[in-house]
């Protein structure tokens, strides 16, 4: 198909009609009269197209996109944007005088062929003209209606009105929101990552929110604004949107400043306002998608919500707690979960406390706070879980084998322990305990003389005692199911003799003498001691081998030296005029050998 009458890029359906019946010698009433095409008849509106693009040389789909066409109820849609149908102007012809003029100055057969409307001039909100800096003008004779809307006869028969304009048309400033609002419209490229995904009415709206809610004018119905307080509340949006989703960001960082001290009960709904209202209403409308769950992820980056706040109608991932929110999703009582925080040092002082709902804790935070406190149990549960007294817990405690926290509770301290750690415990000893049946095996208890329970389990844990575990099947392992090996446990003890010593009977015997004389000895620095644990569990003494036989080749005993009690009075006579060493009283004599044997 040869296009032998294009259309212009930003061109509405109707201008170019009737540039195309100027282009032909009439005005489009009179041309659609003749050729049949109702473009203005919506139920002939297809059919008028296609006979329209056969004549023209377009394509159907190319002069249907040109068109403005009722979407629904409340938009229409031009150029693939979405316009609400309160800002469309189509009751005179509105332009820009200095694009009318250098459309006419191209000249050509018909000079008025040139002039097009183009479709940023149909929206009311569009004021200026972005490119020469000037106010958009309205010619002052009304089309008679819209079948006889009929752009280019209305220029081309108020044309000395559109010089006049174009000649004293005073330079005004033109905003971002101007330039971009109206470049989105007229089908150029703009950049804006925040608005340009969304309908065009849709930006219009968001900035107009916005701005309302900048400036404080969102306290009352935007409908109840003027039409000129309704453009300085979007340009105001605009700018803070200027920047796109950074902008946004910022925009709502300020909101979240203001609600810390709001007392608002409706934490998710009136969180943003009427911005939010707005995107609740929308969230399902294409194109709303992307700014619904980027406001929604920060909103739950900024406060306690979770998603039983239906926040935006769905999804949302919690990044913070309140007091109420851990309360519905833990079950654990409000007075509870106060006491938890406050003992944290996470809540303000109780003299000014603050509302549940606007308690603000991180998830990871709240999630360890709550996670510590089921996890504690008191004395008693360890007790009665481990089959252990309250001495033996608390030796465990000090062995470090248990940790406890003391917490104060109505004015008198107690003990919590960590349930997790107690388990963790009992499934280390059954992970360690012998396989199978370990005859001559004892309990814990048995051992208890020459080593305490803790002992014993350190020496356990440490591999050092072999161990099982003897109990009923089904049974869950407490500290009396353990038994151990009684020699190994001597052995890590230190239980016996050491090599090289002897014994106080050993010494009496060799000596010849009474257990308290020999431990007079030992004290006057006659023998080498040590202390070990006897097999009943007791401290006693040993003597070394080595200073017993260094005594004996210089010492004897009385006794030693009578042979028996019935040689005591020979022997008297023998020492008579002998001095002993030590004399402790009775026959409890000790004598140098060589003063007894010389004589």
């Amino acid at each position: 198909m040869v296009n032998r009458f294009p259309t212009k890029p930003s061109e509405t359906l109707l201008g170019f009609a009737a540039r195309y019946a100027r282009e032909r010698n009439m005005r489009l009433p009179q041309f659609m009269r003749l050729t049949g095409i109702k473009i203005w008849h919506y139920p002939s509106f297809e059919a008028a197209v296609s006979r329209l693009a056969a004549m023209s040389g377009n394509t159907f789909e190319e002069l249907a996109f040109h068109a403005l066409r009722m979407e629904d109820g409340w938009r229409h849609k031009l150029l693939g944007e979405l316009i609400d149908r309160r800002d469309v102007v189509r009751d005179a012809a509105r332009y820009c005088p200095h694009c009318l003029t250098e459309d006419h100055a191209q000249g050509g057969r018909r000079p008025f062929t040139n002039v097009f409307c183009r479709a940023a001039w149909m929206h009311a909100r569009i004021e200026v003209c972005s490119e020469h800096r000037i106010r958009l003008h309205t010619i002052s004779k009304k089309y008679p209606g819209y079948a006889g809307e009929d752009f280019t006869s209305a220029v081309m028969d108020n044309w000395a009105e559109v010089t006049s304009a174009a000649a004293n048309a005073t330079p005004v400033e033109i905003t971002g929101y101007d330039r971009y609002f109206s470049q989105r419209l007229n089908g150029l490229a703009t950049s804006n990552d925040l608005l340009d995904n969304m309908p065009f009415d849709a930006a219009l709206r968001v900035c107009e929110i916005v701005g309302a809610m900048a400036t404080g004018a969102d306290q009352h119905a935007l409908s109840e604004h003027s039409f000129e307080a309704l453009q300085v509340m979007s340009k105001i949006g605009f700018d803070l949107l200027s920047e796109g989703y950074v902008g946004l960001r910022a925009f709502l960082e300020k909101m979240d400043s203001r609600s810390v001290g709001n007392d608002d009960k409706s934490v998710g709904t009136r969180l943003y306002g009427k911005l939010y209202g707005y995107l609740y209403d929308n969230a399902d409308r294409p194109g709303f998608a992307a700014v619904v769950n980027f406001v929604r992820d920060h909103a739950f980056g900024a406060h306690p919500l979770g998603p039983e706040n239906n926040f935006l109608g769905h999804g949302g991932v919690r990044k913070f707690h309140s007091v109420r929110s851990a309360f519905t999703e833990y079950g654990i009582h409000p007075a509870t979960l106060r006491k938890l925080l406050n003992a944290e040092g996470l809540l303000d002082d109780e003299t000014s406390p603050v509302r549940d709902l606007k308690v603000s804790i991180d998830v990871g935070t709240m999630g360890r706070i709550i996670a510590s406190w089921k996890d504690s149990v008191p004395m008693t549960f360890a007790r009665e879980r481990l089959d252990a007294s309250p001495q033996v817990i608390r030796q465990l405690v000090d062995a470090r084998i248990l940790s406890a926290a003391t917490e104060k509770s109505d004015h008198d301290l107690k003990n919590l322990f960590s349930r997790a750690e107690i388990e963790g415990l009992v499934a280390r000893l059954d992970s360690l305990a012998m396989a199978g049946d370990a005859p001559g095996m004892v309990p814990l208890k048995n051992c208890v003389p020459f080593m305490s329970f803790v002992d014993q389990l350190r020496g356990i844990l440490e591999g050092k005692i072999p161990f099982s575990i003897s109990k009923p099947d089904g049974k869950s392992t407490t500290l009396e199911h353990l038994l151990v090996d009684i020699n190994a446990v001597k052995a890590v003890a230190g239980v016996g003799i050491p090599t090289g010593y002897v014994a106080t009977n050993f010494m009496t015997t060799r000596l010849v003498a009474l257990a308290d004389t020999v431990i007079r000895l030992a004290s006057a620095g006659e023998f080498e001691t040590i202390q070990y644990r006897s097999g009943n569990g007791l401290t006693v003494t040993a003597y070394s081998e080595e200073s017993v036989r260094a005594f004996l080749k210089d010492h004897i005993t009385f006794r030693k030296l009578a042979r028996g009690k019935e040689h005591y009075a020979k022997t008297e006579k023998r020492v008579s005029g002998v001095t002993p060493v030590y004399d402790f009283g009775g026959f409890e004599r000790i004598y140098r050998k060589a003063d007894i044997f010389r004589q």
